[in-house]
């Protein structure tokens, strides 16, 4: 007695879109986690003296890099460099001022569990395109 079966795979895992969705996917949970950065940041009350112009806030965009997106702080002439409201300017050493830390506040909340929430608001929007549930 023989048996023969025939298995017949199909779907975005087997033909190739699954790969390609998972790729774009990752770059807008990237992107998404950057401007939700961003806009944290811009959020982020410095000033407690009232002398704020907002020039740093204004400053602020999402830049792509070789390996993903970033936020980078300002580091221009007639803007309150980044270093020195982070706190990692040789200038806090020197000074009481020992920084405001709005960047590293930023990637704790991220850690801390908005970037696997943006992550999933994401997945929901591929999920079709990798044969999963809408």
């Amino acid at each position: 007695m023989s048996v023969t079966a025939y298995v017949d795979c199909s779907g975005p895992m087997f033909d190739g879109s699954g790969e390609q969705a998972v790729a774009e996917m990752t770059t807008d949970i990237a992107r998404q986690g950057a401007q939700w950065a961003e806009t944290d940041l811009r959020a982020f009350r410095m000033d407690k003296t009232g002398r704020a112009r907002g020039d740093f806030q204004a400053s602020l965009e999402v830049v792509e890099k070789n390996y993903g997106f970033a936020v980078p702080g300002p580091m221009v002439t007639g803007v309150t460099w980044a270093p020195w409201l982070e706190g990692t300017s040789t200038r806090n050493r020197k000074s009481r001022f020992k920084g405001y830390k709005p960047f590293a506040k930023a990637r704790q909340e991220l850690e801390d569990g908005k970037a696997q929430e943006i992550a999933e608001e994401v997945l929901e929007k591929y999920l079709p395109r990798l044969g999963g549930q809408p």
